[in-house]
Order: C-alpha cells, then sequence, then structure tokens
C-alpha cells in the first residue's frame, strides 16, 4: 500500500507508512500534547515568537514536532527512529510495471512541499534531487529523512519557520505543500488502474463541504487579500480536479476546529475522530462509483462489497 499526503496529512501518512493500523493512530492523536508543537522557545509566545519572528521567518521553530516524530516512529512497527525513504521502498512492484508507473509507486510515502523560493511544487522523495543540506551535503531521494521530508510538508507559512535547503549556491526555502497542493489524491494515478486510491480531506464546519468565499471589503483590504491569495494558491489545482476526486474522497467535517489550533482538548480530539470515523463508514458504504484524473472508472467501494 503507499500511501501520500500534505501537511497535516503528511505526518498522518508517514505514520501509517511505517506501519500504524487505526488503533494505532487513534493512540497517537489522543496522546500527543498539541500545546508542545507551538516551539516558540524562551518566553512563549510573548517573548520568544516575537524574536524567532525576527531572527527566523516564522514564529516557532518546529523543532519539537521533529523529536515527537522520531519518537512515534521509534514506536512503530517499522522500529526506526530516523528511518529514510530508503526504508520505505516496496520490492513488490509487478515486473511489467512501465518505468513511469514504478517510479511513482516505489516508495510506499510521498509527501507535498513548495519550494517559494522557485515557486515549484516538491514532490518528496524524488523531486530532492539537487538540493543540498545546510552543510552543502547532496541530498538523495533514498536518503532522505522522512522527518526532514515531513518537517517541510508542514511548515505553515508565518507560523513554523521553513525549511532551509541549498541550490546552485543559494537558499531555497520550504514550506507547507499545502500551499500549492493540499489534496494529492492524483499522485498515483496511472493507466491503467493498477489499484484505486482513496483520499481523506478534512472541511471547516459541520455539514457537507461548501464553497469557499473569501470577502475582501474597503477599507482596510490588505489583510483579507493576502488571505484570499494564499487560498487561492492554495486551492485552485485541487479545486481543478475535483470532479476526478469528489467520488473518491472522504470529506471531514472539523466543526470550529483550525489548523494551527494548538489547545485541542481530549473532548475535541474524539470529536475530530468520531467525525472522521463517521463519514467515511458512509463514504465506504454508499459510493458506486470511482473515477481518476484521466477519466478511467470503475466500481466504486460500494459496489465492490456488494458483489
Amino acid at each position: 500500500m503507499n500511501v501520500a499526503g500534505t501537511s497535516a496529512g503528511a505526518i498522518a501518512a508517514s505514520l501509517v507508512a511505517a506501519g500504524y493500523d487505526a488503533a494505532g493512530l487513534r493512540q497517537v492523536m489522543f496522546d500527543a500534547d498539541y500545546r508542545r508543537f507551538a516551539d516558540y522557545g524562551f518566553g512563549g509566545r510573548l517573548i520568544g515568537a516575537s524574536l524567532n519572528a525576527l531572527r527566523r521567518r516564522g514564529i516557532a521553530r518546529g523543532e519539537y514536532f521533529k523529536e515527537w516524530l522520531r519518537d512515534r516512529l521509534a514506536e512503530s512497527p517499522l522500529k526506526k527512529r530516523d528511518p529514510t525513504f530508503g526504508d520505505l521502498e516496496r520490492q513488490d512492484i509487478p515486473a511489467e510495471a512501465s518505468i513511469q508507473h514504478r517510479e511513482a509507486v516505489r516508495f510506499q510515502l510521498r509527501v507535498i512541499a513548495s519550494d517559494v523560493s522557485e515557486g515549484r511544487m516538491l514532490v518528496l522523495p524524488q523531486d530532492i534531487e539537487g538540493y543540498e543540506d545546510a552543510d552543502g551535503n547532496p541530498l538523495t531521494a533514498d536518503g532522505l529523512r522522512v522527518v526532514d521530508a515531513v518537517r517541510m510538508s508542514m511548515s505553515f507559512p508565518f507560523f513554523f519557520d521553513p525549511v532551509t535547503l541549498r541550490k546552485d549556491g543559494r537558499d531555497h526555502l520550504i514550506v507547507d505543500g499545502g500551499l500549492l497542493s493540499n489534496f494529492p489524491v492524483w499522485l498515483f494515478d496511472g493507466k491503467p488502474i493498477h489499484r484505486p486510491t482513496f483520499g481523506f480531506r478534512l472541511h471547516p464546519g459541520k455539514g457537507p463541504e461548501v464553497p469557499y468565499y473569501a470577502p475582501v471589503p474597503k477599507p482596510l483590504w490588505e489583510a483579507a487579500m493576502v488571505k484570499a491569495l494564499l487560498h487561492a494558491a492554495t486551492a485552485a489545482w485541487d479545486e481543478r480536479m475535483q470532479l476526478a476526486t469528489r467520488v473518491r474522497t472522504v470529506t471531514i467535517p472539523t466543526y470550529d476546529i483550525s489548523t494551527l489550533d494548538f489547545e485541542l482538548a481530549r473532548a475535541d480530539a474524539e470529536r475530530l475522530y468520531q467525525s472522521g470515523l463517521d463519514a467515511a463508514t458512509e463514504f465506504f458504504r454508499t459510493e458506486t462509483r470511482y473515477l481518476d484524473q484521466y477519466g478511467q472508472t470503475a466500481p466504486g467501494p460500494a459496489q465492490l462489497r456488494q458483489g
């Protein structure tokens, strides 16, 4: 099984690739101390965040997250605290698979990040080729650390300090993959359909997902315009692909809980879990169609169950 994700989805995907099952993921979710993810440093949000904004390019450092993920990977069935993508390379790809398909599914995990210095979407680990770390060491797909890739993907702009890589003698800032593709369900599509791909997408509110609308009032329009532009950059490609993703996507309401809600209480975590469980149960019970980005169709999960 191959998994992919962006931002929070990259975190979940990395844990699945490391061998966590549904029960294990549920326990990880409930045990996490989300407040520590906002690692402002000395002085907390009042002082530390301000100092980080001056010295870095975000108000939180993102270092606690890396240690947290390493601990979870060490506790996983993979039993490695700092695995590379080479540890997640598949050995069961059919010999008759095309070179393109073989490369697309070579690693059990793929995550999306954004190189804002070059205006480029990175599908990791393959797209790390050509970059160097801060010490000038060349980075490779096989040698890229899973924790480093996920840290790139979840680097929410302005909040977390971007990951800095080197390329052609210049710094490149790598941030949240959601800036360019928040929902990469298309990533494993191939001709013909080798295996169906299903996605899980979070959306605000408590009912069915509704189209996003960003009002830009006058005066004091600047902040609202920046927010609208960021959403357009984040969602435009994925919404363009919506027809090919709707019938293979579980959409999960998150109520009033935001992406950067690091004060998440146990009751809210329980509510999010139940929301996801209910949405997935209903989807796999009722969806009879399957469609990919190439227009290829196949029976949906409900139809397969009936068969």
